[in-house]
């Protein structure tokens, strides 16, 4: 499975959902030659159900294959030799709120029933982390259903979201003592990220306490700290506190990207070891908020430097 660094969410949509989307090999039951398939991804982060899902998989769905008819032609693909590939589309919906099914196209026209055979019809698998089993998310022992599981957890007691955590962490500690140290990374920011965003400030001292009480390795439990409460919040406290002092919004903004920088720094060279000069002066140069926030966003999924679009 090859992820593709590409995405079809809006820029409005990126602090409500996420996507991904994948290049697998695919063997046919009924013994026709392998072939390849995309799974488009979409991870839903918003409170309440959206019945426009089905279209807005469409549109993504449409653009992916305009994606793949391009790269045919670049490739000059004789014109009898090209294929659009399955899209498998999958949905995750990680809000609370309960969200029954995802519906489908047609129920978004308003269409007589002997015209219903002309609008597009496709599948799609859908899967609410509210209304799981959680017994069914951690019995396989898969490490994304316990991550999974912290969302399906979100209304419990603290103490049991801070078992969960301990779990999790200790779940996670299998891929360290493997060597797998990039898999480790990436989803332990998925689980810090949760802690940071998703769980009352109050609570998140006691429930990076219990994911530290599971990691083995103290560099490691370190980075967990740094993932938590980075430079760049520190930075916009004391900005904040300069321009509560002398009256000045610019401060706070000036303190937030200088934070932010640092912070993108230091994770660039936490995953990517050395980082090029080039690539730190365009770090260093930069002043707007909402663009470090979206590199810092982009880093969990780059496999480079230049993917991160800073080479």
């Amino acid at each position: 499975m090859v992820r593709q660094p590409v995405s079809f969410i809006q820029e409005s949509m990126r602090e409500r959902e996420a996507d991904c989307v994948f290049r697998v090999p695919y063997l046919p039951k009924d013994g026709s030659p392998e072939r390849e398939v995309w799974i488009y991804l979409l991870i839903e982060h918003q409170s309440d159900p959206d019945r426009w899902m089905p279209f807005r998989l469409l549109r993504s769905m449409v653009s992916l294959w305009e994606r793949e008819t391009r790269e045919q032609e670049a490739r000059q693909v004789p014109g009898t030799d090209r294929w659009l590939s399955p899209i498998l589309p999958v949905v995750f919906h990680t809000g609370l709120r309960p969200w029954e099914r995802l519906g489908s196209l047609a129920d978004l026209v308003c269409a007589p029933t002997e015209l219903e055979g002309f609008l597009p019809r496709f599948d799609s698998v859908f899967f609410t982390v509210r209304g799981s089993d959680p017994r069914a998310l951690v019995g396989r022992g898969d490490l994304f259903g316990r991550i999974l599981l912290l969302f399906r957890l979100e209304e419990a007691p603290l103490e049991e979201v801070a078992e969960a955590v301990r779990q999790t962490f200790e779940a996670l500690e299998t891929l360290a003592r493997a060597g797998e140290i990039e898999r480790w990374w990436r989803l332990a920011w998925v689980v810090v990220g949760y802690l940071r965003h998703r769980r009352p400030v109050e609570e998140v001292e006691r429930l990076l306490a219990a994911a530290k009480d599971a990691i083995e390795d103290l560099s490691r439990g370190r980075e967990v700290e740094v993932m938590a409460k980075t430079s760049a919040e520190e930075l916009l406290e004391k900005g904040r506190a300069e321009g509560e002092a002398r009256g000045e919004a610019r401060g706070e903004a000036r303190g937030e990207a200088k934070g932010k920088r640092e912070t993108l720094l230091r994770q660039l060279r936490a995953k990517f070891g050395a980082v090029p000069e080039d690539a730190v002066r365009r770090v260093e140069a930069l002043d707007d908020v909402a663009q470090l926030d979206a590199l810092l966003d982009r880093i969990l999924t780059a496999g480079s430097i230049a993917e991160m679009g800073l080479a």
